[in-house]
């Protein structure tokens, strides 16, 4: 018997374990289905739950769709030009749509961060059966007790020296930073879908140019051709004029190919499935804005005063001020009053004798302090933490200032360089159009080689492959120079 007493606590820890077990809520190994690879040079296999789990996700077939409620206004034709497209990616594109909900999470987290200059209120009940049996000389008397202690508890900081007050300025310097990150988010889509459409209208502009070199090219041939029916050109004549002819086929398919990976690129920027059903207006009446000729100091001076991402680190620095402010109030006390009020109810009888019944109200109020005199320095390398952490999003804060300085630089010299560029691809094409005219008809009336002629046809052709792209450079240099501002869209601003 005295064995058994001795051993009973080991069966009973025994006991729990088993029970435990057999619950499977105790695991040595949390959860095997989901363990890591056991090998560093096997992949890790999902397993069917997490196989069904991303089954429930959004398909591309969801990019395939687009909800009609929200489509912008289209052109007559049909077609979509640039303000309906940058419209239709900030609903679609999930850039614009992530970091609106992480906004919402932030604004939340204000909330939450709030919670501190309100009362808690609590209700709880415990209630159970309790049998004790207790020892006596002679005698062993069982007591066996029935209680319910349903009770309301309210608690209330009084004071806890700017402990709230650091949690709720920070949190609302992270909204403010979420909100600022959004805002950017929408410039950086909004820039995208410019880029993306400047460069498939340059690649749809070069298919009509490769269109019409090669209808220049077969009219050179038809000349030559001509005048070697007439025995006035050479045969090599003839095959230096085919080979232009193929160069141009050539060229006009290299163009066709441009055309379906710009498209790939712009839909990818407006977050929709390359295969949805939007024809795309190209840049023929495109014009460029007439209100970037302030000097490169005024842009870089605007940029530093309107860049969203410099506002959100200039807020993260001020979240890091609150950390800071946070983490030097742990070294105060806290001041709070409390109360309860609740109700025991007991039944309970000894040895099987008379019931005692019990029901009355018990309730209390405290004043509390709560002082934390020594944390093993906790709080010091607490400080020191929070104060660190603020000093890396100055720096932050500094290298995005410079990156910002050196990027609008960039941005402007490259667009007056594209603005200069353009403006001699004009001139250029004129001189070319006007050369390959005065020859074809000179090389008709026998005045012109050969030579001349396709030398000013090859002019030709690459003056319109070169206004082309100047004109598509020209419009990216302008939107890239307003999105290193952080100014409206090229395409919303003014123009000439």
């Amino acid at each position: 018997m005295r064995e058994f007493v001795r051993s009973s606590p080991l069966i009973l820890l025994v006991a729990i374990f088993a029970f435990v077990g057999g619950c499977n809520s105790l695991r040595l190994n949390p959860d095997r289905e989901i363990a890591p690879s056991g090998d560093v040079a096997h992949p890790w296999t999902p397993p069917r739950s997490a196989n069904v789990a991303n089954e429930a996700s959004p398909k591309l077939a969801d990019l395939r769709t687009i909800d009609a409620s929200n489509q912008p206004q289209v052109l007559n034709q049909g077609k979509y030009d640039l303000p309906a497209l940058i419209a239709l990616a900030l609903e679609t594109n999930p850039q614009t749509r992530r970091t609106w909900y992480a906004a919402q999470a932030a604004n939340a987290q204000l909330g939450q961060a709030q919670a501190g200059n309100y009362p808690k209120v609590t209700f709880d009940v415990d209630s159970g059966y309790l049998k004790l049996p207790i020892q006596f000389p002679g005698q062993t008397l069982v007591v066996r007790n029935e209680a319910v202690l349903p009770q309301l508890r309210v608690s209330y900081d009084l004071l806890d020296f700017g402990r709230t007050r650091a949690v709720e300025h920070g949190a609302r310097e992270q909204l403010i930073a979420a909100n600022f990150a959004f805002s950017r988010a929408i410039q950086d889509v909004v820039f995208n879908v410019e880029k993306a459409y400047y460069v498939l209208s340059a690649a749809k502009a070069s298919v009509s140019a490769a269109e019409l070199n090669l209808k220049l090219a077969r009219t050179s041939l038809a000349a030559v051709q001509e005048r070697h029916r007439l025995g006035l050109a050479t045969h090599p004549q003839v095959l230096l004029a085919k080979q232009v002819e193929a160069q141009a086929v050539y060229d006009l398919e290299s163009a066709k190919s441009m055309v379906n990976d710009a498209e790939s690129v712009l839909f990818e920027a407006m977050g929709v499935a390359p295969d949805v059903p939007i024809v795309v207006q190209g840049i023929e009446h495109q014009t460029v804005p007439d209100n970037l000729d302030d000097d490169v100091e005024t842009f870089i001076s605007d940029a530093l005063q309107k860049r969203p991402d410099l506002s959100a680190q200039i807020a993260a620095v001020r979240a890091g001020d609150a950390a800071i402010a946070g983490a030097e109030s742990e070294f105060y006390p806290e001041v709070g009053v409390s109360g309860n009020y609740g109700q025991v109810i007991w039944s309970y009888t000894v040895n099987n004798g008379h019931t005692q019944d019990m029901n009355q109200p018990f309730y209390g109020a405290l004043l509390t302090l709560r002082w934390d005199l020594f944390t093993g320095l906790d709080r010091y390398y607490g400080v020191r933490k929070a104060t660190a952490e603020r000093n890396v999003a100055r720096s932050e804060l500094k290298s995005l200032e410079l990156d910002v300085a050196a990027t609008v630089w960039r941005a402007y010299y490259d667009f007056l360089s594209a603005k200069k560029k353009y403006a001699a691809s004009e001139a250029l094409l004129a001189a070319s159009d006007e050369s390959y005219s005065a020859n074809l008809e000179s090389h008709r009336h026998g005045l012109a080689t050969i030579t001349d002629l396709i030398g000013a046809e090859r002019d030709l052709m690459a003056a319109r492959f070169t206004l082309v792209q100047n004109k598509a450079d020209l419009l990216v240099s302008s939107a890239a120079l307003i999105h290193a501002v952080g100014a409206e869209a090229a395409a919303n601003a003014p123009s000439h």
